[in-house]
């Protein structure tokens, strides 16, 4: 049994030591007893909620789609969950957390604790003075280096990350918190906004609720020991139970379209640009939306956001393995993006809009482990399981890795388990972005995008991707998508017009720079435009080649193309880096912008080595010297990239 502390004689020192021991003791315990499997349910929100057979949890909880707005009109004991999220995952988490913390029983006052939910945008709302405990949920974003970043905050997050590292006289002793940092090991910064956050708050003497934790890419494992560690000193805290001054419904009252509020645009022009000649040439379309009435703003350099619809075949497949109609009702998930739908909605709508069919999540094979009535398949799910749910389980998320959720499905066709545990372990179908490929100075009303659509075969059976075949394939020119622009203030043309720019870019990667090339042209920039593209046949893959073309005849763009199959020997873009190390590192020294977008799992490291290269030969540096000049370029906004992991 926990020990309390008798505060009413003890100085305001005395009981922050008292309660920070007691909340040591409480992890120490929350450590030694727990085991590996969540005790507040499984992963994800919509697990938590349809907790088999809790049915006092089943009551407590409001799945209402507002319940995350509650006003408290009753005095109770206040929590605040803070999330910073790019693309949702920080948000589900944190909507997750609210509803564990709001499931928690009465403590022995009466008063029961009182989660908020708010977005890191929305920070100067906060009344720091009157919180007792944050609980921050905040992810990184990208492969940046800026002037006031180390690993990029969410964009919704920066003012309120600029803030919290930024204010000097600041004093939270009276605040306990515990932070969980979202990330991407891929990447070098690896969950450093998270991990700065942590030590920020040390810094301003705050107590420390439980030890931060890492999330590599959604491990629900490590998400559901950290909520676990939570709920446990929770309840120890000494938070003063008074009536909340924060209203929920005034700071979130922004009706703009964003996220998870997307802006329905009509498609006007959809055209491929590739010539298809076999199964292996890439195919490649050019798509435009119109944003008119939609008052959504947009910079070159940013991202429209696409929600898509799965494929019809594919639904259809899975339906057919649950032996389901697709009529049955069911409850929209948590995710679900406005406006909501009125009420239920059939089990086949949600399957198209909602759900993820591509990726399994680990304890939908947990859930069927559980329910098939076939011993051989159950010995199968346990073997995969047997060391666990983590991503240390190498035989388990290769086969997560290997299969889609119509695979594991088939795999487990005798498990029976009800629909709506089901639905809970399945992940959310997410938008999808793509790097706006025209400028807001020729049209504020045209979002261009450049998709190369994804076809390939799994286990002998033909696939598709998601969104890219939705575009080609499901969606008409004058129809309509759910869109969002989705802002990337790291990767953005010099202010000064003079400057020259290099834009390194091969395949869809070209896309942003379609934008900059744009304006600057627009703009009457007088800086050079060098662009390295790249492709596999100039006669088929040459994206935007007329275009390009046309640019570089008058005089508008320095074009260098490298068609790594047209010859013997593959030719690569970093091979034209390294072949223009003078040219290159002339405008280098004379303030130019260097500008990377694409594959960040090879493309972007063998650029960054080329250009290494460059500064090696040509500016006389050694390997660290070199290191560092490429750093200080990143540093001050010089050197940007907008990569990703395929």
């Amino acid at each position: 049994m926990l020990t309390s502390c008798p505060k009413s004689k003890m100085t305001r020192r005395e009981v922050i030591y008292c309660n920070s021991a007691t909340l040591l003791i409480a992890y120490v315990l929350h450590t030694l007893l727990t085991t590996s499997g969540s005790s507040y349910g499984g992963n994800s929100l919509e697990a938590f909620i349809s907790q088999e057979g809790n049915l006092a949890t089943d009551k407590m909880i409001d799945r209402s789609a507002d319940r995350y707005l509650v006003n408290y009109t009753d005095v109770g004991k206040q929590v605040l969950v803070m999330f910073g999220t790019e693309y949702g995952c920080s948000e589900e988490v944190a909507k997750k957390l609210f509803d564990s913390v709001a499931s928690l029983p009465l403590d022995g006052s009466g008063a029961r604790l009182q989660p908020r939910l708010v977005n890191a945008q929305h920070h100067s709302a906060v009344d720091w003075s009157q919180e007792s405990v944050l609980l921050l949920v905040i992810s990184t974003s990208g492969d940046v280096i800026s002037c006031s970043h180390q690993g990029v905050p969410p964009t919704d997050a920066r003012d309120f990350c600029d803030w919290m590292l930024g204010a000097q006289d600041m004093e939270m002793s009276h605040l306990h918190y515990s932070v969980l940092a979202l990330g991407d090991s891929n990447y070098p910064h690896f969950c450093r906004t998270g991990r700065s956050l942590d030590k920020r708050l040390t810094d301003l003497r705050a107590t420390q609720l439980v030890p931060r934790s890492d999330v590599d890419q959604e491990d629900w494992s490590v998400i559901d020991s950290w909520i676990d560690a939570v709920l446990d000193v929770l309840p120890v805290v000494a938070i003063e139970a008074t009536l909340d001054y924060l209203s929920l419904v005034a700071v979130s009252c922004d009706q703009s379209y964003n996220r998870t509020r997307p802006f329905m645009a009509t498609m006007t022009v959809k055209r491929r640009l590739t010539v298809q000649e076999t199964e292996e040439d890439k195919e490649t379309i050019h798509c435009e939306f119109e944003l008119a009435g939609s008052d959504l703003t947009f910079t070159a350099g940013d991202a429209l956001g696409i929600y898509p619809q799965n494929n019809p075949a594919e639904v259809g497949a899975v339906l057919s393995a649950l032996y389901a109609s697709g009529r049955e009702l069911v409850e929209a998930p948590s995710w679900a993006y406005q406006p909501l739908p009125a009420g239920k909605i059939s089990l086949e709508e949600a399957l198209l809009k909602y759900y993820d069919l591509k990726h399994v999540n680990p304890e939908l094979v947990k859930l069927l482990t559980k329910h098939t009535s076939d011993k051989k398949q159950r010995v199968e799910g346990e073997r995969l399981m047997k060391d666990g749910l983590s991503k240390n389980n190498i035989i388990l998320w290769s086969y997560l890795h290997s299969h889609e959720v119509i695979d594991v499905l088939k795999s487990f066709h005798r498990a029976r388990p009800p629909l709506h545990l089901l639905l809970s372990k399945m992940k959310g179908l997410q938008p999808r972005y793509y790097s706006i490929a025209s400028s807001p100075v020729l049209d504020p009303e045209k979002a261009s995008v450049t998709a190369a659509v994804v076809r390939y075969s799994l286990h002998g059976i033909p696939r598709t991707g998601v969104t890219t075949t939705h575009l080609q394939d499901r969606l008409e020119v004058h129809q309509s998508c759910p869109v969002f622009i989705s802002h990337n203030p790291d990767f953005r043309l010099p202010s000064n017009n003079d400057l020259s720019i290099i834009m390194i870019g091969p395949g869809t990667g070209i896309a942003p720079f379609l934008a900059f090339i744009q304006e600057r042209i627009a703009t009457g920039a007088s800086g050079d435009n060098l662009l390295y593209f790249g492709c596999r046949h100039r006669d088929k893959d040459f994206l935007y080649k007329s275009e390009l073309e046309t640019w570089s005849k008058n005089g508008s763009l320095r074009l260098r193309v490298a068609f790594s199959r047209d010859q013997d020997k593959k030719v690569y873009v970093q091979d034209l880096l390294r072949k223009d190390t003078k040219n290159i590192w002339r405008h280098l020294r004379n303030g130019a912008h260097i500008y990377v977008c694409g594959d960040a799992r090879h493309m972007a490291h063998d650029v960054h080595q080329a250009l290494t290269d460059v500064c090696q030969e040509q500016g006389n540096m050694g390997a660290e010297q070199a290191r560092r000049f490429l750093l200080g370029l990143e540093q001050v906004n010089r050197y940007q990239k907008d990569v990703w992991v395929t």
